[in-house]
């Protein structure tokens, strides 16, 4: 926590405000450079309220003491570069971390989060090969047409992200008539030895395309992916803005021949090969007091119901009772990790969050409220935060994370009930 610690007080220390300065207008600086470097470095502090009496702390934290609070200390430096040579331009993110806690220390240095090389030959069409985030979807919590991108954290949705290599291309077209825009993306994501390891399974190329229409005032795209790596997908999703201060937008998905895991009541495990649907309607209003609101329900096909995810909660709670054989508890932690354990299990969700700019006319500052249900067994999570920007190129957040408590529902039964942070983000 020390470390953290000092690298948040370095950052208070340059972050003082500068005077104010007259303002001017240069064109030169609107004009793109040669070569662009930016970035950020972070510290962050956590407390986490711990349930060390449920199955999740047991499989989570095998063999480690019973603690009712957790502290977490971390410290981020994400670097950016970027070089434009005409119609060729290179580009690169890199992450170092150190995280430390009770019970682990993870360092990381020179992680490539990002990068590649694009070439443009004409206006309209381009060849990419890297390490890409593609964010597929419309939805803000939850992407169920996101074939080729790593998950969504539903409680951070904005947090940085990892991308997959991958090779692809863009072609784009505008016309006159009602649609207005098309584009067509194909791409491969190769997974072989240590090329995209956690994509899925290995020796595969993994093709998928993306088909952008802008039609009708509505933005339109059908995505697909190819058998391989992961069971074969379709999906569609849109945006509407119905005027100045509304949009909608929805997604849907299927999945073809997914296997999944299941557990019975008696503890009798069993697959089954099943094809998914997932979908996703959501909209953001703008009230006239700037009020921002993000409403989304969330049909995850791949979810489990309440009676299936209680009938592993009460077999996992065998499985890591006291005397329980090693067999049971690997059992319980398999069954976890195949998808029981996910960040969304469930099968039905609602989200909901408004924020707010300067309320009350506090300057520089933003505060929102955000609520995740359950909509199978009523479990929640409520997330309370406040940002302020009000020192030169930084930012410092702080936020609260409360679960509901009852036994055997998805939210009551995470490994912490309450969870504090606070950071500060210094941006050059």
């Amino acid at each position: 926590m020390k470390h953290a610690a000092a690298i948040l007080t370095l950052l208070l220390a340059v972050a003082v405000p500068a005077p104010a300065e007259d303002f001017s207008f240069d064109a030169k600086e609107f004009e793109k450079k040669t070569f662009e470097f930016g970035g950020y470095l972070e510290a962050k502090q956590e407390a986490l309220n711990q349930r060390p009496d449920r199955s999740s702390y047991a499989l989570t934290y095998p063999n480690e003491a019973s603690r009712n609070w957790l502290y977490r200390s971390t410290g981020t430096l994400e670097l950016t570069g970027k070089l434009n040579l005409d119609q060729v331009v290179a580009d690169l993110r890199l992450r170092g971390l150190y995280a430390e806690d009770t019970f682990v220390r993870t360092i990381e240095t020179d992680k490539v989060m990002e990068g590649g090389v694009r070439w443009s030959p004409q206006q309209g069409l381009s060849f990419d090969a890297g390490k890409r985030v593609m964010r597929w979807g419309k939805g803000y919590a939850w992407s169920p047409v996101g074939f080729v991108e790593r998950a969504k954290d539903p409680s951070d949705p904005q947090a940085s992200r990892e991308g997959f290599v991958m090779a692809s291309m863009d072609w784009t077209r505008t016309f006159d008539g009602p649609i207005s825009t098309v584009g067509f993306t194909p791409l491969i994501v190769p997974v072989k030895d240590k090329i995209n390891g956690d994509f899925g399974k290995p020796d595969h190329i993994n093709p998928a395309a993306k088909l952008y229409l802008l039609a009708w005032d509505t933005d339109v795209d059908l995505m697909w992916q190819g058998k391989g790596s992961k069971p074969q997908s379709f999906g569609v999703d849109f945006s509407r803005n119905l005027g100045t201060n509304l949009e909608i937008h929805g997604e849907w998905a299927r999945m073809a021949d997914v296997q999944r895991s299941y557990v019975d009541g008696a503890g009798n495990t069993f697959s089954r090969t099943e094809n998914i649907n997932s979908f996703l309607a959501g909209l953001r209003y703008l009230t006239e007091n700037e009020v921002t609101w993000i409403a989304e329900y969330y049909r995850n096909g791949s979810g489990y119901s309440s009676i299936q995810l209680e009938d592993y909660y009460r077999f996992a709670d065998q499985a890591t009772a006291p005397g329980a054989s090693a067999s049971l508890f690997n059992k319980a932690k398999n069954l976890a990790q195949s998808g029981y354990a996910r960040s969304n299990p469930g099968r039905d969700y609602l989200y909901l969050r408004a924020s707010v700019s300067e309320p009350f006319n506090w300057l520089y500052t933003t505060t929102a409220l955000t609520t995740m249900v359950n909509l199978n067994d009523g479990s929640f999570q409520i997330t309370p935060e406040i940002s302020y920007t009000g020192f030169t190129n930084m930012e410092i957040r702080a936020r609260a994370i409360f679960l509901s408590n009852q036994r055997h529902t998805d939210f009551g039964e995470k490994t912490s009930s309450q969870r504090y942070e606070v950071y500060a983000r210094y941006f050059f």
